[in-house]
């Protein structure tokens, strides 16, 4: 399981023929074997590496798609008792349920029935009942925008706890742990003064400034939780661009050359310019040169044409924006490498921040990113929150997340694909981000994967800072 974040660039590499039909019947296990096969014959670099990190896909597929239809349909009918098969596939059919096939049948992501319930409650809810109307949320849902707009700005401060303990299975005692809490970074939402370490189960580190971490080495010990506590403020600022008239500035205009470079720049092995990239993102241009408008373009057109969908795990796709531009569906992360890859192949330069979705009363793992527009500088987009606004009919809440963001927000990484400080020795769980938090034992002998840790977080504390 050894893979550093430099090898992730081979994904690009082709894989060889005979592997390729192992994977794509869904056939795992003749497929490691056969990549086993191949790893004995004398190959190019390039490509060894490549089928290094296929062996790992092919095993770690296995876990990330346990649920048979049995068991999906099972849980379904907890939901929803009339469901049928036939049920199962007008959801399928709706583009949005994510499953893999081996050996002929289907198996669906562990997280697939929860994505269901979440994006299709309303519709469940009509099967069990047809006269139900959904309540009216869309007033709360705007008010933070009204208040954003009103006032120009709105602060939150809020005191988080995140932790992490070894599922029994996987415990090595007195062997020494190593682990990376996510943690706030210093950036324009979340000034550095702000941001206060409070109390940890042991002594941390503060690391890294981009993945931004507290980081722990402790000797294991079975039924012991190690945590992490931290306030910050973010402080969100509305940028109005009702009145916006093309001025005929490039894009990039006012950034340096080493930053138009990186942040219009391909960046294996996702943001990439391939064939069909270049081709979607010039029927998207058509005719409009505005830079700004260009961005809208490309949001627009992942608002129309993507659904909302829990995935596989990061690690076990070889081009992400690819697959939400082929499949039409992703989670926040695939449709914000999807709007940053678009927009720099029309050289509008953007970049990712990821952290969490932090409200008063929950908090969660999340996405978006950031553009460059001269003369307003960088701008913001969550396109997920677009696509979710589009699929509870509320245009104003659509337009808001082109450009503006909220103050819900814990921003732990401000760029994508960066490593750990220090660096993780094993293959990480999320190598392109840190939402979750990783672990490893010092010892590489003794690897740990998703399912041999728990984790979460909860927020301690949150106010509103009104006159601030």
């Amino acid at each position: 399981m050894y893979l550093p974040i430099d090898h992730l660039k081979y994904l690009s590499m082709p894989l060889p023929e005979e592997v390729k039909m192992y994977h794509y019947s869904g056939d795992f296990e003749g497929e490691v074997a056969c990549i086993d096969k191949w790893l004995k014959r004398k190959l190019p670099e390039a490509l060894r590496r490549r089928l290094d990190i296929q062996r790992i896909f092919a095993k770690l597929l296995v876990d990330d798609y346990p649920l048979s239809t049995e068991a999906f349909l099972d849980g379904l009918r907890e939901r929803c008792p009339s469901a049928t098969e036939q049920t199962l596939e007008d959801f399928i059919a709706m583009g949005n349920v994510d499953f893999i096939l081996r050996n002929g049948q289907r198996y669906f992501q562990r997280q697939a029935l929860r994505n269901l319930f979440n994006t299709h409650g309303k519709d469940i809810e009509r099967i069990n009942d047809p006269t139900y109307i959904p309540p009216d949320k869309s007033s709360a849902e705007l008010e933070t925008v009204h208040t954003l707009k009103a006032q120009g700005s709105l602060a939150y401060r809020y005191e988080v706890e995140e932790w992490m303990k070894i599922c029994p299975h996987a415990v090595r005692d007195g062997e020494m742990l190593r682990l990376w809490f996510p943690f706030p970074v210093d950036c324009a939402t979340q000034p550095a003064e702000e941001i206060k370490l409070l109390d940890s189960s042991h002594p941390v580190t503060l690391t890294g400034d981009v993945h931004r971490t507290a980081y722990m080495e402790v000797p294991c010990h079975a039924d012991e939780t190690y945590w992490v506590k931290f306030s910050f403020v973010n402080r969100c600022t509305y940028t109005d661009i009702s009145g916006h008239i093309s001025t005929g500035i490039p894009a990039g205009e006012g950034l340096s050359a080493n930053e138009l470079a990186e942040y219009t720049a391909e960046q294996y092995p996702h943001i990439r310019f391939t064939p069909y990239v270049k081709a979607l993102a010039e029927e998207i241009k058509g005719d409009e040169t505005d830079p700004l408008m260009l961005a809208r373009k490309v949001y627009d057109w992942i608002c129309d044409h993507v659904q909302y969908s829990y995935v596989r795990d990061y690690l076990l796709f070889d081009n992400i924006p690819e697959f939400v531009m082929t499949n039409g569906y992703g989670d926040c992360g695939t449709m914000a490498l999807t709007f940053i890859t678009l927009c720099r192949a029309l050289g509008i330069p953007a970049k990712w921040q990821s952290g969490s979705s932090c409200r008063p009363d929950g908090i969660g793992s999340h996405d978006w990113c950031m553009f460059y527009v001269a003369p307003y500088g960088w701008l913001y987009c969550d396109p997920s929150y677009g696509v979710g606004a589009v699929r509870n009919g509320n245009e104003t809440r659509r337009q808001h997340y082109f450009c503006n963001l909220d103050p819900f927000r814990l921003v732990a990484c401000n760029e994508f694909q960066q490593p750990l400080t220090p660096d993780k020795r094993l293959c990480r769980m999320d190598p392109y981000d840190n939402q979750g938090g990783e672990v490893e034992y010092a010892n590489p002998d003794y690897p740990i994967f998703w399912k041999d840790r728990e984790s979460g977080r909860r927020v301690v504390r949150s106010e509103r800072l009104d006159n601030d």
